[in-house]
């Protein structure tokens, strides 16, 4: 078996646990070794095929970081690969492309040439991120026997981290033990995602105006103060965006979600992402459709107080606590009546 695995975290290490499972199944005895090309180890991996080539013997090899080779690198290595009697061998390439703004960055991307000359001797495997939240949804799906909707609902509340997400399916599995699934009977078992947390507790002070569970939140969470003020600038970014695309004409609060879909294309870069993709367009119509409307202005001036706080916490200068708990006091007084 040999597997050229292309594509990003989590789906990368996804498909390389479920070969390995494979691999130690069929040869229980058998043990991986482990080689690295950002060690710059490429070469002690090749010298391992060539002796274990020449004694015939069954051998498990995982060649890790291959994206430091290029597309390049790697048709070269392919190229002498081929020299080599790999009937009794399992290897696994792996190639973590990196990814810039939704696009794979181009130094890295693999080429026509050097796919063609993978497929000669391995499998091809694209593992892009493009495919991730179906591998993850259904892994949830199947280990726990429940509806998408349910699925999607507890992924949200463990986060984006794959072997969090894995671990706590497993551990609710196993909870369950073939019983009929429901958040009730997990909920108290589960590790929310500390950041799901904030998040949440974020959209509810700019949905109701309350903020006492942050600050409660804070009390315990000390090193949370900074991603807090982060959350909310991020929030009144979006807000920001919304509004003057509003103000511009090409949006309306009152469109309905199938014609924002169909001008979103026109401005997705404005709401990049963690991956540094677009974000969906429902989760910013969500937004739009709970807007609470706020000036252009008013939203920068709350920024650049956000901004401030961040950089007297930073220097030590003032107590946080207070300039936070300042700052969600004053926010709704400041909103201008219209």
């Amino acid at each position: 078996m040999f597997y050229f695995l292309y594509g990003n975290s989590p789906m990368i290490e996804f498909e390389t646990e479920k070969i390995t499972e494979e691999i130690l199944e069929k040869y229980p005895n058998i043990s991986a070794k482990y080689y690295d090309c950002a060690l710059k180890e490429e070469d002690e991996f090749i010298s391992a095929l060539q002796v274990n080539s020449i004694f015939k013997t069954v051998d498990f090899l995982v060649l890790k970081r291959a994206e430091n080779l290029k597309s390049s690198g790697i048709q070269k290595l392919f190229k002498t690969l081929k020299n080599y009697d790999l009937n009794e061998k399992n290897i696994i390439v792996l190639y973590n492309v990196p990814i810039q703004y939704g696009k794979i960055v181009t130094e890295y991307e693999i080429t026509k040439t050097s796919i063609k000359a993978i497929e000669e001797i391995a499998t091809f495997l694209d593992c892009t991120l493009i495919k991730e939240n179906n591998i993850i949804l259904n892994y949830v799906k199947d280990n726990l026997n429940i509806t998408e909707k349910d699925a999607k609902d507890l992924i949200e509340l463990l986060g984006s981290d794959y072997y969090h997400i894995k671990n706590e399916t497993n551990k609710i599995a196993a909870f369950l033990d073939g019983q009929p699934y429901s958040f009730e009977k997990i909920k108290n078992l589960i590790s929310i995602d500390k950041e799901y947390n904030m998040k949440d507790m974020v959209d509810n002070f700019f949905k109701t105006k309350n903020f006492t569970d942050i600050l409660s939140f804070l009390e315990t969470n000390k090193d949370s103060y900074l991603g807090i003020v982060y959350m909310l600038a991020d929030e009144l970014i979006v807000f920001l965006k919304l509004t003057s695309l509003i103000n511009s004409g090409k949006i309306s609060q009152n469109m309905n979600y199938n014609v924002f879909k169909e001008l979103y294309n026109d401005f997705s870069d404005l709401f990049i992402g963690r991956n540094f993709k677009s974000q969906h367009p429902y989760t910013i119509f969500l937004k739009l459709n709970s807007l609470t409307y706020f000036s252009e202005s008013f939203l920068e001036k709350k920024l650049k107080e956000l901004l401030y706080i961040e950089y007297k916490l930073k220097t030590g200068e003032r107590e946080i606590n207070i300039e936070l708990d300042l700052f969600f006091k004053k926010f709704w007084k400041d909103v201008p009546c219209y």
